[in-house]
Order: C-alpha cells, then structure tokens, then sequence
C-alpha cells in the first residue's frame, strides 16, 4: 500500500514537472500570402506550421459594377480558402480598395457612403462561407492605402456598416479592423470616439514599419509617456485603451509582423523619415533571432490572439521599392533562416521576460522626510526628500522644488537634500511652503506640499 502510494505520488510529480518544463503556446501563428508569390501557398503554410494564413483580396475587382460579384473571381477565393482549410488551416482574408463606383476613384479612396461597403461586406461572407475571419480594410490610418487618412470617422462608419452585415451571413466569423500601420493608439482611440465601439471582435495591428532594425524588446516613449507607436510592445498601449472602453477581453490581432532583409547598406533605406538615414533592413541571420524573439515578447501578453508574419515570400523588387524582403522565403523559393525559426514556433515558445515596455498609469510616490508639514523654525531648514516608483514602472525622472510657487532646484534619481538650506536664514517671518514633485518616465506625476514657518528669533 505505501509502496502503491509512493509510485503514485512520484507520478504526480513527474507529471507536474513535465508540465512546468514543456513550451507553452501563446498566440496562433500565421503568415500572409505575398504578391508575386511563387511557392505554393497551402503546402508551404502546412510545412510551416502555421495555424492561419492572411488571404488578400479586393473589393474593386471582385464587384466592379454595383451588385454584381463576379463569380469566376469568388470561385477563385473560395478555391484558396478550401485547400487551406483542407489541411488544416484556418483563414483570415482582408479585403481592401474601392471600386470606382462606390468612391468615385478606385482604388484606395474610401467609399463615398460606407453602406455600400457593409452591403459588400455582408454579400462577400455569404459567398465564401468557409472563411473564418474578415479584416476590413488594410492601413485604414495610412494614406498609402486610405485616402484622406488618418479619417478614423469615415473608418468608423465602414466598420459600423460592415460588422452586423458579416454577423449576419456569418454569425461565428472573427471581424478584425484593418491592420493599423504601428501601434497607433490615437487612431484607436479616434474610432472609439467615433462609435466604433461594438463593430469589431479583434483590433488589427502591423509591426513591420518601414526600415525597422531593432530587436522586438527595444522601446521608447512617445511625448505623452506611451510606449512609442512604432516600438514592437506599442500594442500594449492599445490593449490598455481598450481595457478602458469596457473592451479588454476582446483580442488584438497583429495582422502583419516582420523584419526586412532586402538591403543591409548604410542609408540603404529609401522610405519614410528616415530615408537615406539608415539601413533598410537587418542580415537574415537576424531576421531569424528576431522572429523568435517577437513571438516570446508576446507570448508575455496573452490578449495577442494571432501573430501572422509578413510574407511567406519576397516580393519582386520591381513592385515595390523598400518591401521586398520580408519573406521568410527568397525570390528563389529557398527557404531563409527564418523559414526554420518559424517552423520551431510549432513545438512551442516560452515568453521572454522583460520584453519591451509596459504600460505605466501609476504615479511614483514622494516622501518628504524633512521637513515636516507645520514645522517651525528660527534659523536655517534642511530638505530631504525621498521618491519611488511603483514596482514594473518605467522609472523616475526628476524630482522638483519650489518654494512659494518659485521653482529652486531639481534632482535625478530617486532623492535629493539641501543640508542646511543656507538661503532659508535670510527667509521673512511668517508661512512658506515648499512643493515637490515628480514624474515618472511615462509622464505620472506626484506633488507634495509641506508649509513651514518661519519665526523670528
């Protein structure tokens, strides 16, 4: 009997340590289908290991005239979906540009009245069952894909339009909002502002901004003390926003990740502010270690509910000028080092602790040790002051003195004194106040008042 339980308890434990040891899985992954691709996308997607692949399409071609779809191109859709689907793997489509039509100019205008985009939207999903989730739209807050933006009201309204129409053909479908160009949390809050609020299941994001170079873990904050909108973690800024509309057990999708390898020359880089600045992109060695690297970050976040790689193959360098590297296949159909990382990520991946930047709402707190509130003195005074920040935070900046409203002197660090305060002797009699403050990196700021008097001799 003690023998029977012993080998029990050991199982047990054997059991609990395997389960400790083993990777954990966090978000799915995938990968998106690239222009120009030559390999062939459902066999690839299987080898990789991929959980979704990201299906572009367009409004434009699949409806040029109004109400009418053309059919040999949803034959053509739902033909991709199906093999997918048959083996195993489940499909998301984004569907962007306008025909002229509805806009007035094709292509990346906007509709002129977003009911006709729900209208589409509604007739689309009817017509390609099979899928498993919408993105609507592609950059809605760039203007290389959406005319006029950042328009987050006219974007709004499409989402508005479109959401109960793809519910009502689809009850079970994911509807995601279009991959935003970084981790824009103005636009985001943009959309709730403009009655957003219940169009979507998931919020879209894309981290392959132009010319990117650094490690998924390396962040800064913007003016207002947010992780940056083009930091890696800068998703974590919108998941917060939503958490605030009453949304924060809804998922974000991170529609498009990735690192370019197309050019590693200085200044190589031809877009954007940073043109002729930097380099364009990083060796595939490196594309590798960040690939693996960005999926443990945000393993950490457990709202990431997809993680879809941009591309499964480079795209030829005569259709764009700085996008033409991020595949995890070259424009030979070899596979890049990356293709292995991906295909790694099947087994599992564990979070990497400490990746990139949080979220800070907390204020550092200020203790003035000296002196005390209500103090009385004759002479002189000595200060000292003691301040820290809340644990995880982003850390202290400066800490301020004024005396009377008069700003006196600043310390870095979590402490400053004035021992003795010489300047006090010559003080006149009567109440003084003494203010010190101090604000964290991320913009949180605490005061503390403490008024002395000062009594004549």
């Amino acid at each position: 009997m003690r023998l029977t339980r012993l080998m029990a308890g050991l199982a047990v434990a054997a059991a609990a340590l395997a389960c400790a040891a083993a990777p954990a899985r966090a978000a799915e992954t995938g990968v998106n289908e690239t222009l120009g691709q030559t390999v062939h996308t459902a066999p690839t997607a299987q080898r990789l290991g991929a959980d979704w692949v990201r299906l572009w399409t367009s409004w434009e071609i699949l409806q040029p005239g109004p109400g009418a779809f053309v059919q040999h191109h949803v034959d053509q859709l739902n033909a991709r979906v199906a093999e997918l689907k048959a083996r195993g793997i489940k499909v998301l489509v984004v569907v962007h540009q306008s025909p002229r039509w509805a806009s007035g100019a094709g292509g990346v205008a906007p509709p002129s009245d977003p009911a006709t985009f729900g209208s589409f939207m509604g007739g689309l999903a009817a017509r390609v069952p099979a899928a498993d989730a919408w993105e609507l739209w592609n950059e809605p807050n760039s203007t290389g894909f959406f005319a006029g933006a950042p328009d987050a009201a006219r974007y709004a309204a499409m989402l508005r339009a479109a959401y109960p129409a793809i519910k009502a053909a689809q009850p079970s479908d994911v509807v995601v909002t279009g991959g935003l160009n970084g981790n824009d949390t103005d636009f985001v809050a943009a959309l709730y502002a403009n009655g957003a609020q219940g169009a979507f299941d998931a919020i879209g994001v894309h981290t392959d901004t132009a010319c990117l170079l650094d490690h998924p873990d390396r962040y800064y904050r913007d003016t207002a003390g947010r992780i940056a909108r083009f930091t890696f973690t800068g998703y974590r800024e919108i998941h917060q926003l939503m958490a605030d509309h009453g949304d924060g057990a809804k998922p974000i999708w991170m529609t498009e990740i990735g690192w370019n390898t197309q050019s590693t020359k200085p200044r190589s880089c031809n877009v954007g502010d940073s043109a002729g600045k930097k380099r364009l992109g990083v060796s595939r060695k490196q594309q590798a270690r960040f690939l693996r690297a960005a999926y443990r970050c945000i393993a950490n976040d457990p709202y990431i509910g997809v993680a879809l790689w941009f591309g499964m193959q480079d795209i030829p360098r005569n259709v764009t000028r700085h996008a033409a590297g991020f595949g995890l296949y070259g424009r030979n159909g070899k596979a890049k080092p990356a293709a292995r990382e991906f295909r790694r990520l099947d087994k599992g991946y564990r979070p990497l602790r400490g990746c990139g930047g949080y979220v800070d709402r907390t204020p550092p707190s200020i203790n003035v040790l000296s002196p005390r509130d209500g103090g009385r003195f004759s002479d002189k005074i000595s200060v000292r002051v003691r301040a820290a920040d809340n644990r995880g935070g982003s850390g202290i900046g400066r800490i301020s003195l004024a005396l009377d409203g008069e700003h006196i002197r600043s310390w870095g660090g979590n402490g400053g004194s004035i021992a003795p305060w010489w300047g006090s002797a010559d003080w006149s009699p009567g109440p003084h106040t003494l203010t010190f403050s101090v604000k964290d990196f991320a913009n949180n700021a605490t005061a503390a008042t403490v008024t002395v008097t000062k009594t004549r001799r």
